[in-house]
């Protein structure tokens, strides 16, 4: 962990990968208004520090080593004991089921890791300001993405009808978060065993998050469920 100065907007990150928290970290000095108050490569030693610190945004990578924390989890942990925190999230994996109900839990942001810094600080501003950040493909395809019913037609869904006013009332729900994540790690190519040792679940639970993920999807085989994974989970 490192500590910095006072500024602006005071900022922490959590990233288990330590070539991006120096990154950030010399990325940030050059920033006037931007203090990198800490940076973090464990969720404990974030929650940790959230206990007696204050910080203004979160920079939360979605997925952490296998013995972490993470996810949506972690999101909503951290919302509950920390309501005035804003979260940026930023993830390598575009899924737009888990940044749905991300959104859903609490994020104020979502960014990719193929961003450019400078973007990522802009996202920050954006957030600090009470206002929702999302790259506008992705917030174009989060209001497109297609929700298959039993019989295989398409339900229509209004993610985003008005992308400057995200409110979450207005996110319509294709998953709860628990079965969005199971259904992620297992797209991943994770095993029932190994989604409930990382999620900390029985096997029945993490098979019975599945299942019902996939009925509310209107898949009924793991052969459908990575045939519809382009349109399902970009």
């Amino acid at each position: 962990m490192h500590s910095f100065n006072d500024k602006k907007i005071t900022v922490v990150l959590l990233d288990d990968h330590p070539m991006i928290r120096y990154s950030f970290e010399v990325a940030a000095a050059k920033e006037s208004d931007i203090n990198m108050a800490a940076t973090f490569g464990h969720s404990r030693e974030l929650l940790s520090w959230l206990r007696v610190n204050h910080a203004d945004v979160l920079m939360l990578d979605y997925i952490l080593n296998s013995d972490e924390m993470d996810g949506l989890s972690l999101i909503k942990q951290i919302q509950a004991h920390h309501p005035d925190l804003k979260i940026l999230l930023s993830s390598s994996m575009e899924s737009l089921a888990v940044i749905r109900a991300a959104f859903m839990v609490g994020i104020k942001g979502y960014i990719t890791k193929r961003e450019e810094t400078s973007h990522y600080f802009d996202a920050v501003r954006t957030v600090a300001a009470g206002q929702r950040y999302v790259p506008q493909n992705v917030a174009i395809e989060l209001s497109q993405v297609p929700t298959r019913k039993r019989d295989n037609s398409v339900l229509e869904m209004a993610f985003m009808p008005d992308l400057g006013e995200m409110d979450m009332e207005k996110l319509s729900k294709l998953l709860t978060p628990r079965e969005a994540e199971v259904i992620r790690c297992f797209l991943d190519g994770l095993a029932i065993v190994d989604i409930a040792i990382k999620l900390k679940r029985s096997r029945k639970t993490i098979s019975g998050h599945k299942q019902s993920g996939m009925k509310k999807l209107g898949i009924s085989s793991d052969l459908e469920l990575f045939k519809y994974r382009s349109d399902l989970f970009k």
